[in-house]
Formats: structure tokens, C-alpha cells, sequence
């Protein structure tokens, strides 16, 4: 695969995460003082989100040459993150 889809696919498995911990976090259907360890578990990762979200430019720009097949790949990973979101 090329640089453009694995951009793209840094950026979706970061959502993934931040979706699932917002699913945690709401799961009690208030925001309180005891969803404070899905945040924190979230610190670690910033650095990588915020790398990650910088790159969405150059990752939609590189990906604009992908290919048929890369396109079916990134629609299966696509899908499968939404199951796994589902799961979560």
C-alpha cells in the first residue's frame, strides 16, 4: 500500500479509539468525575492523535492517486473499525 492509505488508516484507527473511549464515557449516560480513567487512558495516546490529524492533508492529497484495490482495502477496514466500534 501506498504512504496515502496508511495516513488514512493512522487517522481511523485514531477515531476508532476516541469513539470507543466517548461510548465508555457516556455509557452511564453522564459525564462525571468516574469516566476520569477513559480520559486519562486517552494521554498517552495525544501525541500520535495530534500527529496523526496534522497528516490529514498530506494523507488525503496522497491518497488521491490510490488504486481500485487499495480503495476495496480501505472500505474493509472501514467497515471492520465500524464493528468494532459496534463491539465496544
Amino acid at each position: 500500500m501506498n504512504l496515502g492509505t496508511e495516513k488514512i488508516e493512522a487517522i481511523l484507527d485514531d477515531v476508532k479509539v476516541l469513539v470507543i473511549a466517548g461510548k465508555l464515557i457516556k455509557a452511564d449516560g453522564k459525564v462525571d468525575l468516574a469516566d476520569l480513567p477513559h480520559v486519562i487512558a486517552l494521554v498517552p495516546k495525544l501525541g500520535k492523535f495530534i500527529e496523526d490529524f496534522k497528516a490529514v492533508g498530506e494523507a488525503f492529497e496522497e491518497g488521491k492517486d490510490i488504486d481500485v484495490a487499495e480503495v476495496v482495502a480501505l472500505i474493509q477496514k472501514i467497515h471492520a473499525k465500524v464493528k468494532e466500534i459496534e463491539a465496544a
